[in-house]
């Protein structure tokens, strides 16, 4: 008799809603050279306002003036 808890180990990415072509926005890849002591800094700011190095950029390329 098997047991079942009502868990699966699906993929979680699978039960995700489709999105139609007209919600995709094609982004682009930036590349920055930092020091050590600058990425370390990004990424402790980026912990401690839980938030994603992508999210804050965004944000402040949001906040630039046209």
């Amino acid at each position: 008799m098997v047991k079942t808890t009502g868990l699966s180990a699906g993929r979680p990415s699978a039960s995700k809603a489709k999105f139609s072509m007209a919600d995709e926005v094609e982004l682009s890849r930036i590349n920055a050279q930092v020091t050590s002591d600058e990425h370390q800094k990004l990424k402790m700011y980026c912990v401690k306002h839980k938030t994603s190095i992508t999210d804050l950029v965004r944000k402040m390329i949001a906040a630039l003036p046209e």
